[in-house]
């Protein structure tokens, strides 16, 4: 294969990956080592953007690039990347299926990759390196994306973005987000946070979180909430249990009270991915009303700024309940 026959099959074969290919992929396609030394020098066509990984354009990459890029570099050295050898994790994930608390793919300025124990391979200038443990099925099985890069579910990379996130309501926000927007199971989740690395899992706001999800706690406004209750001395609450009215379904409360039959409703647009969810709160407090169940309501601002109010109206309502048809109520904890 000549030199410029092998340059035209580089071009399309590159033009699959977004121009981002390894070194051993130029090699194993017949490019000679001179012919990528000419091609990356300054000013050339090629920039290397990592060690053994080069861009086949001049220029700043895309968010795509980077993480392709990534991927690349922390595959075996010396040969081109497998399926699932290495699998993006981390914030770069979370963005890019969309929770708003992760930002913008682009915005994203660390690529999480997640590889085998036994890997040598380093954290290099955007690129950090995370490795599974080295037990028996240590490293996840991932899934391959519609963009074709391998990945760790919305899940595994909480857990691996943990240690990096900037605040505890950051990644209360971002696990809220991942389990109202079903990009993952509450146990799931709660399996991967608490037994995900052990730099994730001690830590004090994981822990927190993973407490939060075991009450059935799926948003900021609602772990808000539970703080202002515990605070104030009142008996913990079921927080997001469904509820049956004489063995029909009635309604999902964010918090009740069962043995005086009293809900809290948490409205607040804000923490509502879609209008539509917030609307479902607004029919849901009705509907409880409907059956003659006193219902609570209260926007996170009233609890944050002047809670006293609420809290009285909680301890009367609990004080001279059950209230309504309580010996036709029925419930079953958060799923």
């Amino acid at each position: 294969m000549t030199v410029m026959t092998a340059l035209e099959t580089v071009r399309v074969l590159g033009a699959d990956h977004q121009h981002i290919l390894t070194r051993a992929q130029l090699i194993e396609h017949g490019v000679p080592s001179g012919t990528i030394a000419h091609r990356l020098r300054p000013g050339g066509p090629w920039q290397r953007v990592l060690p053994r990984v080069i861009c086949l354009q001049s220029g700043r990459l895309t968010p795509h690039q980077r993480l392709r890029a990534a991927l690349g570099y922390a595959a075996p050295k010396g040969e081109r990347p497998r399926p699932g050898s290495v699998l993006l994790t981390g914030v770069a994930v979370l963005a890019d299926a969309g929770l708003p608390s992760a930002g913008h793919p682009s915005d994203v300025e660390v690529v999480d990759v997640l590889i085998p124990a036994g890997r040598r391979v380093a954290s290099r200038d955007f690129v950090r390196v995370h490795r599974a443990p080295s037990r028996p099925n240590g490293m996840p099985p991932g899934f391959e994306r519609d963009d074709g890069l391998w990945s760790v579910g919305v899940a595994r990379a909480l857990a691996d973005a943990a240690p990096f996130v900037s605040g505890s309501r950051q990644f209360r926000a971002l696990c809220a987000e991942a389990v109202q927007g079903r990009h993952c199971e509450r146990a799931d989740l709660l399996a991967r946070l608490l037994g995900g690395p052990p730099s994730s899992a001690t830590l004090p706001h994981v822990q927190h979180v993973a407490d939060e999800l075991t009450c059935g706690v799926y948003s900021v406004a609602e772990g808000e909430a539970r703080e202002v209750l515990r605070r104030a001395g009142m008996p913990e609450p079921l927080w997001n249990p469904v509820l049956m009215l004489d063995g029909r379904f009635l309604a999902v409360p964010d918090a009740f009270w069962p043995q005086s039959c009293v809900a809290l409703e948490i409205d607040s647009r804000a923490w509502h991915l879609r209008p539509a969810d917030y609307e479902r709160t607004l029919t849901r407090g009705n509907r409880l009303q409907a059956a003659r169940l006193p219902v609570v309501r209260a926007t996170p601002h009233q609890l944050r700024s002047d809670a006293g109010p609420i809290i009285r109206e909680l301890r009367t309502l609990l004080a001279t309940g059950p209230h309504g048809p309580y010996h036709r109520i029925t419930w079953t904890k958060a799923r």
